[in-house]
């Protein structure tokens, strides 16, 4: 064959090298929408059409999203008995929906954060295998289930939406499954002062589908019957403010609902909570230290109806504001909530550096050593701190990465830092699903893009 004359392709000639051949649709061309293309000299090969992936499921991302949240709000306090254990549904359940979702490829592995949660795998043999050898005096027992429970649930953040899903859409559902929280969690707050009291659910449920006796469910306010708000499905008042700051920061940076707004800010405020108050503060700061001057005159606005919020509450139910205030000092008294959290962790890292062995802070004191450490005080770990003791620096490090490698649009980049407070150093919230799953959900999990079409109602997100 001469270079240059016209090549046969589908039946029909017409094309010469270095153009690119013609469709053959008339004549019964097998792709016809395909356009071929040449890359031997005097070949045409031609390329059948990519095809989206179509499994028949029903499950989609915003249905993933929504019965996620909604297990891990609704359904925090119900526990499914495994021995002398109660672990949260939200784990199994949360489990399923992630196996579902990547069965029918609503969800894939990201690789970036598999190699991550390897390491983390390998950081955990290394440090079984390191307590199994050379046992250490102040950390005499290790837990292997304890182990497996984390590296299951943990493993979740190790998966991303297949596609891209509307930001717009993504953010709408959290808040309005936030929003049912922060209504039930008001109402019921309110309910107390017309005798209506509906805090636990204990009398309501055998205690062995519960998991309230792990956390300080019911907690009056000092000096007065009044119970602080715990948001009616959420274990504690601290996780209900938590929650609350997020759905803050979520109507701030997407859709500014005033109504919402003030019903995620009335939670936060009757929930009597200094966690929910820090949350708010770390993305109030980014936002100020990292945004445009645009930006920082929109972060002094909402600084000034947080202030106007407390000085109404002030006016309304001083006693709620004076608990509040008075938390600050709980840093410097022992037995106190705030010390445990967030004063003991480094107590105990500090007593374990010193009389721990050196090669303990690379290889760990293996899986749940940290739980059962002989110290002379009681004491609570935040996420990092526990990490570091059981799994040590690489195993950490391995964690962050899972964390923080991700593809992230412009809002979750902006919730990133405080959910990552939320999630670090607010609670050991690193083994407890209902917290867990929604943090990871929002950080990394989610794969967003900015939505041309608005939101029912005809709104669009603020720019």
């Amino acid at each position: 064959m001469r270079r240059g004359l016209p090549i046969p392709v589908g039946g029909r000639s017409g094309s010469r090298l270095g153009e690119p051949a013609r469709t053959a649709t008339a004549r019964g061309g097998r792709y016809p929408s395909v356009r071929h293309s040449v890359i031997n000299p005097g070949f045409a090969v031609t390329r059948p059409p990519v095809r989206a992936v179509t499994t028949g499921s029903k499950l989609t991302a915003a249905r993933f999203t929504g019965a996620l949240l909604a297990v891990c709000l609704l359904a925090q306090r119900f526990a499914v008995p495994v021995g002398s254990k109660e672990l949260s549904v939200a784990a199994p359940i949360g489990l399923l929906l992630a196996a579902w979702g990547v069965g029918v490829q609503v969800l894939v592995i990201d690789r970036r954060r598999a190699a991550c949660f390897l390491g983390i795998c390998t950081m955990a043999m290394i440090a079984t295998a390191a307590h199994a050898n050379m046992p250490v005096s102040i950390a005499p027992r290790i837990s292997l289930f304890s182990l497996v429970y984390w590296l299951a649930i943990s493993g979740v953040a190790t998966l991303r939406f297949r596609e891209k899903m509307s930001e717009a859409r993504f953010f709408d559902i959290v808040s309005t499954w936030l929003v049912i929280v922060a209504a039930a969690g008001v109402l019921a707050f309110i309910g107390q002062f017309v005798g209506l009291t509906l805090f636990t659910f204990s009398h309501l449920v055998p205690a062995r589908w519960l998991i309230e006796r792990q956390y300080a469910v019911v907690i009056p306010l000092p000096g007065t019957s009044i119970l602080r708000a715990n948001g009616f499905f959420l274990v504690e008042p601290s996780v209900f403010s938590q929650f609350m700051a997020v759905g803050i920061v979520i109507e701030w940076l997407t859709f500014r609902r005033l109504p919402r707004m003030l019903l995620f800010l009335t939670g936060l405020l009757t929930s009597v909570s200094g966690t929910g108050w820090l949350v708010l503060a770390t993305f109030l700061a980014r936002s100020v230290l990292t945004g445009s001057p645009r930006n920082v005159l929109r972060v002094l606005a909402l600084i000034a109806i947080c202030i106007a919020a407390i000085t109404a509450a002030g006016v309304l139910l001083p006693t709620i504001t004076a608990s509040l205030f008075d938390r600050v000092h709980e840093l410097s008294q022992p037995g106190s909530s705030g010390y445990a959290r967030f004063i003991t962790p480094f107590m105990a890292l500090h007593r374990v550096l010193r009389d721990a062995p050196a090669w303990s802070v690379l290889t760990g004191l293996g899986p749940g050593a940290s739980q059962a450490l002989l110290l002379p005080f009681r004491y609570q770990l935040n996420t990092p701190i526990k990490i570091l003791m059981e799994y040590g620096v690489f195993g950490l490090s391995s964690y962050a990465g899972l964390l923080l490698l991700a593809r992230r649009s412009a809002r979750q980049s902006a919730l990133l830092v405080p959910l990552l407070v939320l999630l670090m150093f607010t609670g050991g919230y690193q083994e407890f699903p209902p917290i867990l799953f929604p943090v990871v959900l929002m950080t990394t999990v989610a794969f967003l893009g900015t939505a041309a079409e608005p939101l029912p109602g005809g709104r669009r997100p603020p720019p």
